[in-house]
């Protein structure tokens, strides 16, 4: 084998590695964590924020503008309420608490679109 392959070989692996490491750190979240997650928590999207209030009143703000709703769990999923409409949505979700100072969770929509946020949690 020449050095080229080696160092190939190597670099693949290492890069190999580094994927299987990431996916680890992220982890699917079961509804008592969800709701224990975002109770009083607060996200930060990379243009828009969102609040949970214990009670169930969520407020997302996105370039000043402001929509209020109602976020729920239901089963393992997390599901929300947004106004005038009627019907709730819901999603898987997934944590990551690799790097404790910026958590991140990340909601997943039954068609595989993925929206993560950085988390804040209450007190915090």
């Amino acid at each position: 084998m020449t050095g080229h392959a080696r160092t190939f070989l190597l670099a693949v692996g290492l890069l190999s590695a580094a994927v299987v490491s990431a996916a680890a750190a992220e982890v699917a979240m079961k509804g008592a964590d969800i709701l224990a997650t975002l109770k009083g928590a607060r996200v930060e999207g990379p243009d828009w924020e969102q609040s949970f209030d214990d009670g169930g009143a969520t407020i997302y703000t996105k370039g000043g503008a402001q929509s209020q709703g109602r976020w729920d769990v239901r089963g393992d999923q997390y599901c929300s309420l947004w106004p005038p409409s009627d019907v709730w949505a819901c999603y898987a979700m997934t944590i990551d608490t690799s790097d404790p100072a910026h958590e991140q969770v990340t909601w997943i929509s039954a068609d595989g679109h993925r929206n993560a946020a950085h988390l804040i949690r209450k007190g915090q």
